[in-house]
């Protein structure tokens, strides 16, 4: 789901109305969040403060809307991977490091079963 549905479905769960929000945040009409909704842009990282306050959420909870948006764009749906780059952040060195090993064995090993499926496909086999 795109940032802006996201943003859509915060303001609904709220019980707002587009001109509501967009009054909260000084606008005099509610096309602002409008464009916000349907994906024209993501607010500056300012707006995006006072457009949190304005829907009751934290500037945390923004952020983490940003970056699942961020995240489900590139095909990153799964919640586990959600979870693990929000917490990483918080992460100490060696923590980041462990994840980054973990990355670096799966790269290896989808590298050697590539190499074993040419060698497999690539008709070495004898027919005597």
């Amino acid at each position: 789901m795109s940032f802006g549905k996201k943003i859509k479905q915060l303001r609904l769960q709220q019980g707002l109305t587009q001109a509501q929000v967009a009054k909260t945040l000084g606008y005099e009409s509610s096309s602002y969040v409008s464009d916000v909704e349907i994906g024209k842009f993501i607010p500056a990282p300012e707006k995006l403060e006072g457009l949190a306050r304005a829907l009751g959420a934290t500037k945390q909870e923004m952020n983490d809307l940003l970056l699942e948006a961020k995240l489900e764009s590139l095909g990153l749906d799964d919640p586990a991977f959600t979870m693990m780059f929000k917490e990483i952040p918080h992460m100490t060195t060696e923590e980041k490091q462990s994840v980054i090993r973990a990355y670096e064995a799966v790269i290896r090993a989808r590298g050697q079963k590539r190499r074993h499926e040419k060698s497999d496909t690539s008709g070495g086999g004898d027919l005597s």
